[in-house]
């Protein structure tokens, strides 16, 4: 639906809409801020009906879903599609609500509401995807995982895949989702276009580790599935031990050898091998490079060619706090953190890394965050402190003193740990000459913490 076909009076708003926001935008840029959800926000409040004005108007439109790896996802994905003739739309920055999709496509609307560009991948919270869908049927929809997330916002984790559910059930939109996370693949099961991803090898643990495994039960019988082999948290080879549900065969399966930062990918069509590729990347940690699956699959399924695939990936840069390097005095690597599965998987991550180390969480709960910090104690901390040579731990935001008991109860010594009172204090009180500095952050704090060390890295 264009503007065109809308009544007078949605019309009128839509456009009032489209310059208040245009305004708010150009506003934000010229006084060097981001404007990455406020103009959609002024905009939305206006009109709820722009937002779907300006997606209707889309010839092709990707949306990247799911509990962890959306934004660096939709990043991947957007180095790989943009590598063609034709430029593309995205939230670079991972405002993934309304008004931040509203932002990211206000710029490529004219005065009249006509979209300039007409391809778009965007990055989608749960919780907006139905109330998207309901309105707007993308081309294909991407679904990384399903994990326990911020319980005040999401609630428990059947509750989040209901929401996913209901936001892929319209017909004709790609879903591309992963098969190792029997909560994932649970949505493409029976469902008419449906492509399927996941590691047929990887490196991974011989132990078992203490972390939260949220996908532990068939959805279709109750019982509790059969693990030949646990890649992290709930993702590995499982069956239901009834035979109602089982990991389906990727049709674009990974293959990573430790050590190793190409990712070979092998494809299928109709259960036959039928194309074999490899690509280098420099993203870091196996939970990245699922990322990186993610995105080479869909990136196939709209046609892109394995030689364009491995050229963007050249050039890729990691968004912010998605594991981003600030090279200085002190080599720091900026990470987000918002739940226990996230939190483990980059803690394995830097695991990988053998120097001594020091590591600063940066734990806030404002609304963006989570009120609710409960699941700082479901992070392993413990086989952590097994595997990694970390010689000092800061604890800054709103929520230091939760982080340092935390880290006291696993068995950090009490001369370890450092409260700082403020985030500026972050990059003085962890300066070192030879220990890199790992911080992890959750929402609220990370943006701040990227401005701070972008300074003295420069």
């Amino acid at each position: 639906m264009g503007f065109k076909t809308m009544n007078g009076i949605k019309r009128v708003r839509s456009l009032i809409a489209l310059w208040v926001g245009r305004g708010v935008l150009r506003t934000l840029q010229l006084s060097g801020r981001r404007g990455t959800s406020l103009p959609g926000f002024i905009a939305n409040r206006i009109s709820v009906d722009l937002l779907f004005d300006l997606l209707a108007q889309l010839e092709t439109s990707v949306v990247v879903t799911g509990t962890n790896g959306k934004t660096t996802t939709s990043a991947l994905l957007y180095s790989m599609v943009s590598s063609q003739s034709t430029p593309w739309i995205t939230n670079k920055d991972g405002a993934n609500l309304a008004q931040g999709l509203l932002a990211a496509l206000l710029p490529h609307a004219t005065l009249f509401g006509k979209m300039r560009l007409r391809k778009a991948v965007l990055e989608v919270d749960e919780a907006t995807l139905p109330r998207m869908t309901e309105r707007f049927h993308p081309t294909m929809i991407i679904v990384t995982n399903v994990f326990r997330d911020q319980l005040d916002r999401y609630g428990e984790v059947d509750h989040a895949l209901a929401m996913l559910r209901r936001g892929i059930s319209y017909p004709g939109i790609q879903l591309i989702t992963n098969a190792d996370d029997p909560l994932a693949a649970s949505l493409g099961i029976n469902r008419e276009f449906t492509l399927f991803y996941g590691m047929d090898e990887c490196p991974t643990d011989l132990e078992m580790r203490n972390e939260v495994r949220d996908g532990a039960f068939c959805l279709l019988c109750g019982s509790e599935l059969q693990y030949t082999r646990v890649i992290y948290g709930q993702f590995g080879f499982y069956t239901c031990p009834t035979g109602d549900f089982s990991r389906p065969r990727p049709d674009y399966a990974g293959f990573l050898q430790a050590d190793s930062v190409a990712l070979t990918v092998l494809s299928r069509t109709h259960g036959k091998d039928v194309e074999q590729f490899s690509v280098q990347a420099t993203v870091l940690g196996l939970y990245n490079y699922y990322n990186l699956l993610a995105a080479v699959a869909a990136a196939r399924t709209l046609g892109i060619s394995p030689a364009l695939i491995a050229s963007a990936l050249i050039a890729y840069e990691a968004p912010l706090g998605r594991m981003q390097v600030y090279r200085g005095q002190t080599e720091r690597i900026l990470a987000l953190i918002k739940n226990p599965t996230g939190a483990n998987s980059i803690l394995r991550a830097i695991e990988s890394d053998m120097r001594t180390k020091r590591i600063c969480f940066a734990i806030n709960d404002a609304d963006a965050d989570g009120r609710d910090v409960s699941w700082l104690w479901d992070i392993d901390v413990e086989s952590f402190l097994l595997h990694s040579a970390c010689d000092q731990y800061f604890c800054a935001g709103h929520r230091a003193l939760d982080m340092a008991l935390r880290l006291a109860y696993a068995g950090v010594p009490r001369d370890q740990i450092h409260i700082l009172h403020s985030l500026e204090e972050v990059v003085f009180a962890t300066q070192s000459e030879d220990t890199p500095v790992y911080v992890l952050s959750t929402y609220t704090a990370l943006y701040p913490l990227g401005t701070y060390l972008r300074e003295v890295s420069s």
